[in-house]
């Protein structure tokens, strides 16, 4: 196979049936893609099925039980409720995708609690129906810029009172973060200016397209967390070589500030890198190429909703 744009023969395989030009970045996907094996009834497999048929590694994870929202003889999305072995009753939700024929690791993120899972189900479903099959959005929508840091509108600091219990908070020596003293809250100042968790379920879930993203240009996405050292969103995205093929990628970011907190030294442009989000180790992989995969994997997300009485 060749690639359309410049002719190429260099080919990466994405996902089964879909490939990626190594010379000018173009995907293609072929029209004779194997059919998926999507149950319209999407049920639940056994834990033991994916601990054993996939690349999960028990020393970190133990599966429960988990739906399949996809699967090829070469690749597989699932929603999997799983625990770690230290926490069995601290459960939380596993989108996984697997590649190659044994099903290993390709990325993943995790849902950890219900108003996050809330969040990400009304994002799906916003998205789902506001694009069509191309993930091009169907009507003209003004996207909401929001810079998290100053969300007034999302919640307020009203002097040095606690965001969370009202409390009065109590300033660091080194000027960087307020403590509460009650509950434990952390305000970390940059520059003057505080920043702090927003609680998940005051999101607005609007549209954005201001995310810190490498490489592939953002068309549109809504986050559904956004915590002071961790942030999660789905966005269309598409490579500026090919504008024309875009596709949904789910992302995950943290930062570290502790010793930005810490610290009790100027750290100059040390600063700017504790406040820089990367992405998170691990994720790897989590692109949906395929519109009609966000209809089963809502369902699965429901369902698992249920499940766990979120």
């Amino acid at each position: 196979m060749e690639c359309p744009n410049c002719g190429n023969s260099e080919l990466k395989t994405l996902v089964e049936g879909i490939w990626q030009c190594l010379k000018c970045n173009t995907i293609i996907k072929d029209k004779t893609e194997p059919k998926k094996e999507e149950s319209s009834e999407l049920t639940f497999e056994s834990g033991n099925f994916f601990m054993k048929k996939t690349g999960l590694n028990k020393k970190y994870e133990i599966c429960e039980k988990g739906i399949i929202v996809s699967k090829t003889p070469k690749s597989m999305i699932a929603a999997l409720i799983c625990h770690t072995p230290s926490f069995p009753n601290s459960k939380y939700i596993r989108i996984s995708w697997f590649k190659n024929s044994i099903y290993l690791h390709a990325g993943m993120i995790k849902i950890t609690e219900s108003s996050e899972l809330d969040n990400l189900i009304k994002c799906l479903e916003k998205i789902e129906k506001d694009s069509d099959q191309d993930f091009n959005f169907k009507k003209t929508e003004m996207d909401t810029e929001l810079d998290f840091e100053e969300q007034e509108d999302i919640f307020k600091i009203d002097g040095t009172k606690c965001p969370k219990c009202s409390s009065k908070m109590k300033k660091s020596k080194n000027n960087r973060f307020y403590d509460c003293q009650v509950c434990g809250e952390i305000v970390v100042l940059e520059d003057g200016r505080p920043i702090f968790d927003v609680p998940t379920d005051k999101l607005p879930l609007s549209y954005s397209s201001n995310f810190p993203i490498n490489y592939y240009i953002p068309e549109k996405g809504i986050t559904f967390k956004w915590l002071m050292g961790e942030w999660k969103s789905i966005v269309i995205i598409y490579d500026q070589s090919n504008p024309d093929r875009k596709f949904l990628r789910f992302y995950w970011w943290t930062r570290n500030l502790q010793d930005y907190i810490s610290s009790e030294y100027s750290m100059g442009d040390s600063a700017a890198v504790s406040f820089k989000w990367s992405a998170r180790k691990g994720v790897g992989t989590t692109n949906i190429y395929d519109k009609n995969l966000i209809a089963p994997l809502i369902k699965a997300l429901k369902s698992e909703k249920k499940e766990l009485s979120w």
